[in-house]
């Protein structure tokens, strides 16, 4: 009886499935939506665009900006470079830190979302929220901690544009030098009509941090700009 019990819940939940995944097939088709559109910065191996990316931390009344590039065109492993902190030439041991927390080395990385994790979440008449999680082994060095992370994907129906995404961590991460115990981040993305892709505008995170036994809330504001795509 108990393994007939268990057998009638297996299948029940994988019919739920399957017909959860119809569900967000065909809202994919109706709003000309793709797991693609959410991981164009994902992409590391076979990155298309160059950009400039200014990155702001708060840490209670200290403010640190920092100013890097992305170039597509240089070796895995070179293509995330540090330009300045506080509007300085980065130190030989900030260079290294940066290049440990930002340049993936493996070959072949771009970050992939689950396919069997998509479900709908909300869909009234102003939103269609899905929710989706990365594939933890896909995503390159900068983003490894969003493997942790549930993420909400808000489909504008009024503009009829991907407005931004959500993260929100399920267990405690590393992020940087910070170890994380709560992360909210939101991405919003522009979309750039002549290459016909999403990109992503703006990052915030207010985040949770231990330091020295204390919880800590920090915010980074990424700010990217200069977009070009790779000949």
């Amino acid at each position: 009886m108990i393994r007939q019990t268990l057998l009638l819940i297996v299948m029940t939940a994988s019919l739920t499935s399957c017909a959860q995944k119809e569900d967000v097939k065909k809202k994919f088709n109706e709003y000309q939506l793709s797991a693609e559109l959410l991981t164009i910065n994902l992409k590391d191996a076979d990155a298309e665009h160059y950009f400039d990316l200014k990155t702001t931390l708060v840490n209670g009344a200290d403010t640190k900006i920092v100013e890097s590039t992305f170039d597509p065109s240089k070796n895995i492993g070179e293509r995330w470079n540090l330009v300045s902190v506080n509007q300085i030439s980065p130190s030989i041991k900030e260079i290294k830190e940066f290049d440990r927390t930002h340049n993936t080395t493996l070959e072949g990385v771009n970050g992939q979302i689950d396919a069997s994790s998509w479900d709908i979440e909300k869909d009234d008449d102003a939103y269609l929220v899905l929710s989706f999680r990365h594939d933890k082994k896909s995503l390159p060095r900068k983003f490894s901690f969003l493997g942790d992370c549930k993420g909400l994907a808000y489909y504008n129906k009024k503009t009829e544009r991907l407005e931004k995404t959500e993260f929100v961590n399920e267990k405690p991460l590393k992020i940087k030098v910070f170890n994380v115990t709560r992360l909210d981040m939101v991405v919003h993305y522009k979309f750039h009509d002549e290459a016909a892709v999403y990109l992503i505008h703006t990052e915030e995170l207010d985040m949770e941090v231990k330091l020295l036994g204390q919880l800590v809330s920090i915010k980074e504001i990424n700010e990217y700009g200069n977009y070009s795509k790779a000949e």
